[in-house]
């Protein structure tokens, strides 16, 4: 029977320790090879050990003790001195080897002599004063009294040096090469460590984000995720593919409600036209026969109500098409508002309505947009005005821009829209408003502007003229001279 493997996930904390205890190991190891460097190069004779000047100063101790007088021939290379002129704390130097801050550090060293600025330590016998130097290196001393009254100071300190005597003022000193080498070693080992456990945030983040934009571009036939590594992360994918489920659910119902609702709008609007089609030819046949004058307002009523059922039959159909066939091109404005102004003459005129178009749009004026929709949006605006204006009343079609907006505003000085009507007017099939529904107004008008508007990135306004009465609608788009 095969085993069932566990695929164990870590906490994001567990992934930082790991970096942390990766990161500790990898410097060991750099502080390990250092080492081995270190004594490769003075087991090679490259490099002298650090005790090497303390050595030569015992040997030139040694050599000097009982001497009459100092004989630097006789003194190690490595052993470094100065010869004072008595045993006094303020003697002068007669010679030395000593230069820069090895010299600065002897002459402090013997004035402070039991001043208690510095500490001592016995080596073999000798007593040795200890003096912090430059950056806290230590530098040992100790004096040798001579036959002839004159002492001599010896002074090293425990640091590496070359073997090659040349190499010693040419090239860095040793320490200063090797604290290099470490840090390069610490650094190669950081930037590993960093860069493995980068590498894999990385890997676990792009599962994030590749999640995501299938989201945002709604994939929805690849909601498959990959499962994270980390926990808080896999937590996060989990969250996202209930998400995107949840979304792809909720997708496919306003999907397929919009398809149902364009299917029975269809259907609605093949049914009405057959209907209609033979109340306007019954209409027209009555208006050809000899007709008396009671009966003649009757015909001329009923073509005029089937006309306006017509135009409610292409509203209703424009429902589900709008901005979809048709695409932005070059408008003439001048053109463009000369046929907007014919119809609302023509629609306020039976009326008795005054009509106005007032334009403050330069000469040669072009916009971009979809002249169509956008020609029976404004038309519908005049229709609807037309209607619910009295007969001596005025409607006035006025078109500005500014700063990329195209405006085209519709006031009437009919009865206005109730509150109710001002927060809901432009809604599918809202027929709430008393004060404007004497005429059959079903909502499909301010509907469809709203949509016309919406496609050209605008917007419609809605709101009562103050003061009244009347009202205005304003349809905004934004355009592209």
């Amino acid at each position: 029977m095969a085993k069932r493997v566990k695929n164990k996930k870590r906490t994001l904390r567990q992934v930082l320790l790991q970096y942390l205890c990766t990161t500790l190991a990898l410097c060991a190891l750099a502080g390990c090879v250092w080492l081995v460097a270190l004594s490769g190069l003075i087991d090679s004779g490259l490099m002298l050990p650090s005790n090497a000047a303390e050595l030569a100063t015992n040997e030139a101790y040694t050599a000097l003790q009982g001497a009459q007088s100092l004989d630097e021939s006789t003194l190690p290379s490595l052993c470094r001195w100065a010869l004072f002129d008595s045993a006094k704390h303020d003697a002068k130097i007669l010679r030395t080897n000593l230069q820069g801050w090895h010299l600065r550090a002897a002459q402090r060293a013997w004035q402070n002599f039991g001043t208690g600025e510095l500490w001592y330590t016995s080596v073999d016998g000798k007593r040795i004063t200890v003096y912090q130097a430059l950056f806290g290196k230590s530098q040992y001393h100790c004096t040798v009294y001579l036959g002839d009254g004159t002492a001599c100071l010896l002074q090293y300190d425990f640091t590496q040096l070359y073997a090659d005597e040349t190499l010693r003022g040419r090239l860095p000193a040793p320490d200063v090469m090797l604290g290099l080498l470490l840090l390069a070693l610490l650094a190669v080992g950081i930037a590993v460590s960093t860069r493995r456990t980068g590498r894999f945030l990385s890997a676990e983040a792009a599962r994030l984000t590749a999640a995501s934009e299938k989201i945002a571009a709604q994939e929805l036939d690849s909601l498959v995720f990959t499962r994270a590594q980390v926990r808080e992360f896999d937590a996060a994918l989990t969250a996202m593919q209930t998400l995107g489920q949840n979304l792809t659910t909720a997708l496919q119902n306003q999907w397929a409600a919009e398809q149902q609702r364009a299917e029975q709008t269809a259907a609605l609007a093949h049914d009405l036209k057959t209907p209609l089609t033979v109340i306007v030819g019954n209409a027209e046949l009555l208006a050809e026969e000899p007709l008396t004058d009671a009966q003649r307002p009757c015909v001329a009523s009923i073509l005029r109500g089937a006309g306006r059922a017509q135009q409610y039959l292409a509203d209703l159909r424009s429902v589900n098409t709008v901005g979809q066939a048709e695409t932005a091109a070059p408008v003439d404005a001048v053109g463009f508002l000369a046929a907007r102004g014919a119809t609302g003459a023509a629609l306020c005129a039976p009326k008795k309505v005054e009509f106005a178009l007032e334009s403050t749009l330069p000469d040669g004026f072009v916009f971009m947009a979809q002249a169509g929709q956008l020609a029976r949006a404004v038309d519908n605006l005049l229709d609807n005005a037309a209607r619910h204006t009295p007969a001596g009343g005025r409607v006035t079609l006025r078109c500005t821009t500014k700063e990329g907006i195209l405006r085209f505003a519709v006031a009437d000085s009919g009865p206005g829209f109730t509150p109710a009507a001002l927060q809901k007017a432009g809604q599918l099939l809202y027929t709430g408003d008393t004060a404007r529904t004497a005429g059959g107004h079903q909502g499909f008008g301010l509907y469809f502007c709203r949509q016309v508007a919406q496609a050209h990135g605008g917007r419609v306004e809605i709101k009562n003229k103050t003061p009244g009465p009347g009202a205005e609608v304003v349809l905004a788009i934004l355009i592209a001279g």
